[in-house]
């Protein structure tokens, strides 16, 4: 009589079992007491060459299978070894010890849904980490991060071990009364906590809600209540003055300047003499001019040109000479280093330098004497470089001109008072033309997409969103300044071999990849080359240039693309195809000019920590994540007075442009203003829609209707959200469906409004 299935599969898995050498029974007496059990499981983890075990291997391995008691010590052994770190639960339940696993020391990267990316300093891929391993830490913080695998979509996944350093001192929220006392609900809707206010709780106004900053003095991965002092109080919800007040508190810029920097700076400006000198040319001769914005208060760069009888052509590029002001170590310097550079909102600018220096002696005014740093370039006449020195200038600007009537002179129809210049004028645009052709001939990305011009009123309230013009004279400009950087960055290469360059490195493969299979769902055809170099991606831009599809792609490709940042080495400049790229012509308002200029003074690398706050290497760190920080701002600013214009046109509707296409909704760009927004998929229309990834289109399963990027569509604005800064369309023939428009956030029952 045969043996029954059932046992024969029991007799084969214990079999089985018996041999794994995982799931083998303990060949020694196992321990009688917690402790013990604690030091038989590190030596298990020890022993085995995986990096991880989950609880059911370490049971087999440790205890027989019915042993409850023994289990149950086991089960407390663990956690007191996870609660005191010794150990780790990863994201998938399984168990590591610390040493055994690569960690790294990141700045956090959180995002609004609740998870978070920890920035490897290394350039390595990022690392994601759910939302409930953050353990406390917040956007900004800088954190130790064990990397315990990949996920499914092949991102490295880590879980927050510890906070070494808090980003965020300050935070500005809406403050809320509730029955245990005050608290204050973030702005940042990647802060998911909330925060207790600790006495004493200043004076507020009786009705409305209050937008304060709190200085926060216990933090979330310090207590589960987390608590701070009320600083200030910017104001009431939803007024429009205090929109650019709630962007600097949030990312925690500086205001006004300590006095004592105050006082240095009127001190230099009164006792440095300008005048020329030995070591100094005298340029005042030169018809100099200054090309800038309607509404610029402080000029660093300015501009000469004259033309030799052989046809050659002499360039002055002078930029404000900031380091003969700004001393090595002095007080300014090392809060200019702190601050790293100026930060522009819609309606005022946080200045790198006190008003004393920026807007005074360092801008290079009309009519008035200044200390430069002159760039002067002898090119023939197809604007080819034969030679060039730099030099300590005084100069004297003959004109303050703008980018507007520049353009209007160059194109036939000048102010009068300019009249006098036109020759000059034009002869720079046909050397600017030059260089350009010159550029792009190497393959310079050239994109042309749209910049707001946000029009504001007295209050800050928004009235306008305006496209921002792209003049002649900003090419003219942009050429001249581009020649002077890769000028200076050539001979700090070749003297210094380290300095502060502009880096920005050609992009991944994997991003290529992307953009190609992109273009090829358009149909647009083009074979993607072994290895892509700007001239590659500067055809892109010019196949797609004037089609429905223009601006959906030149996203595209600036999507591709690497971040730049600054660097020691000299790496090239991808977008631009330079080879030798630095940042030297706006010293007023950028640190890393300010150290190329120190830098020039040197004929070989020696002595030159003494020019600097700190190594090069990081004073380019510094540099990059201040100009990252402040990039966030301006951008978040922009985006405050896009969603407060938009609320003034709930129920309108708009012609747009589909700009994205995802699984949740389509992307949509409106002509008038180049605010986007998105259409949620389940408001497109009375279909189920299915996303084509492949193609970049959805497309309805009963109606066969289909959205694409590029598409034509005409959108009704039908919420703006004020915590998230977004906007919510319909499509027009969609929009009689819906309930009333609204703005969030909405008046809840006791007048408190939602989040």
């Amino acid at each position: 009589m045969g043996v029954p299935e059932k046992k024969r599969r029991r007799r084969r898995r214990k079999s089985d079992g018996a041999s794994s050498s995982t799931d083998q029974q303990p060949l020694v007496p196992a321990p009688d007491s917690v402790g013990s059990w604690k030091d038989r499981i590190l030596s298990e983890f020890d022993a085995v060459l995986e990096q991880h075990l989950s609880q059911d291997v370490l049971y087999r391995r440790l205890i027989p299978r019915k042993n409850r008691v023994q289990r149950k010590m086991v089960d407390q052994a663990l956690d007191e070894l996870i609660q005191a770190g010794t150990l780790l639960r990863l994201p998938d339940s399984r168990m590591a010890l610390p040493r055994r696993l690569l960690s790294i020391i990141g700045r956090l990267d959180a995002n609004r849904d609740g998870y978070g990316f920890v920035i490897d300093p290394e350039g390595k891929k990022d690392v994601f980490v759910p939302a409930h391993y953050l353990r406390g830490a917040i956007d900004g913080d800088t954190v130790r991060c064990y990397v315990t695998g990949e996920d499914a979509r092949g991102r490295r996944e880590g879980m927050v071990w510890s906070v070494q350093a808090h980003g965020r001192r300050e935070l500005p929220g809406l403050l809320m009364k509730t029955g245990d006392g005050f608290f204050v609900r973030p702005r940042d809707v990647r802060i998911r906590h909330l925060f207790r206010v600790e006495e004493p709780i200043p004076s507020l106004p009786e009705d409305g809600e209050t937008i304060v900053v709190l200085s926060v003095t216990v933090y979330p991965d310090e207590s589960p209540v987390p608590s701070g002092r009320i600083t200030s109080v910017l104001g009431m919800e939803g007024d429009p003055s205090i929109d650019t007040d709630l962007v600097i508190a949030s990312f925690g810029l500086p205001l006004a300047f300590p006095r004592d920097i105050e006082e240095a700076a009127g001190e230099r400006a009164s006792s440095v003499p300008i005048a020329p000198s030995e070591g100094r040319t005298d340029l005042r001769p030169l018809n100099i001019v200054t090309i800038d914005g309607d509404s610029a208060r402080d000029f660093d760069d300015a501009i000469s040109l004259e033309s030799g009888a052989d046809g050659t052509w002499t360039l002055g590029i002078h930029i404000a000479d900031v380091s003969t002001y700004v001393l090595p170590g002095s007080p300014l310097d090392r809060e200019a280093f702190a601050r790293a550079t100026s930060v522009y909102f819609p309606d005022r600018v946080v200045p790198m330098f006190p008003e004393v220096l920026s807007n005074g002696v360092l801008s290079l005014n009309p009519d008035e004497d200044r200390l430069a740093r002159s760039v002067i370039v002898q090119l023939d006449h197809e604007g080819t470089v034969l030679d060039w020195r730099v030099e300590p200038s005084v100069i004297r600007s003959r004109k303050r001109m703008t980018y507007s009537e520049v353009h209007r002179a160059l194109t036939g129809t000048p102010s009068e008072g300019y009249r006098p210049w036109l020759d000059l004028l034009k002869d720079m645009w046909n050397l600017a033309l030059r260089l350009r052709r010159r550029r792009m001939d190497k393959g310079s990305l050239d994109f042309d997409l749209p910049e707001p011009e946000i029009v504001l009123d007295l209050r800050g309230e928004p009235v306008d969103i305006l496209r921002s013009p792209r003049y002649l004279s900003h090419q003219l400009i942009e050429e001249f300044m581009l020649l002077a950087n890769t000028l200076v960055a050539s001979r700090l290469s070749q003297r210094l071999g380290s300095a502060i360059f502009r880096a920005h490195e050609p992009p991944s493969p994997e991003r290529i990849d992307n953009l190609y299979a992109f273009l090829n769902s358009l149909g647009i055809s083009l074979a993607r080359p072994e290895s892509v170099t700007p001239r590659d991606l500067s055809l892109i831009l010019e196949k797609t240039k004037g089609s429905p599809v223009e601006h959906p792609i030149h996203y595209a490709v600036l999507r591709s693309l690497k971040q730049a940042r600054y660097d020691e080495r000299p790496m090239g400049h991808f977008g631009l195809a330079f080879s030798d790229y630095t940042h030297f012509t706006s010293p007023i308002r950028r640190y890393p000019d300010l150290i190329v200029h120190r830098l020039l003074t040197l004929t070989s690398s020696a002595n030159k920590e003494g020019l600097l706050p700190a190594s090069l290497s990081v004073v380019a760190q510094h540099c990059s994540e201040r100009e990252r920080k402040a990039t966030e701002a301006e951008r978040m600013a922009v985006d405050f007075k896009k969603v407060r214009f938009m609320s003034r046109h709930l129920g309108e509707s708009f012609d747009g442009r589909i700009t994205g296409v995802a699984a949740y909704g389509l992307f949509v760009e409106l002509a008038p203003f180049f605010v986007e927004g998105l259409i949620p998929i389940h408001q497109i229309g009375k279909d189920y829609f299915e996303y084509r990834e492949d193609r970049h289109q959805i497309r309805g399963e009963r109606t066969g209707k289909s959205f694409s990027v590029g598409d034509s569509v005409r959108v009704t604005v039908a919420k703006v959200d004020f915590q998230r800064l977004r906007c919510d369309f319909v499509l027009e023939e969609e929009a009689a469906d819906l309930e009333k428009p609204h703005a969030y956030p909405r008046k809840r029952k006791g007048g408190r409004r939602g989040r």
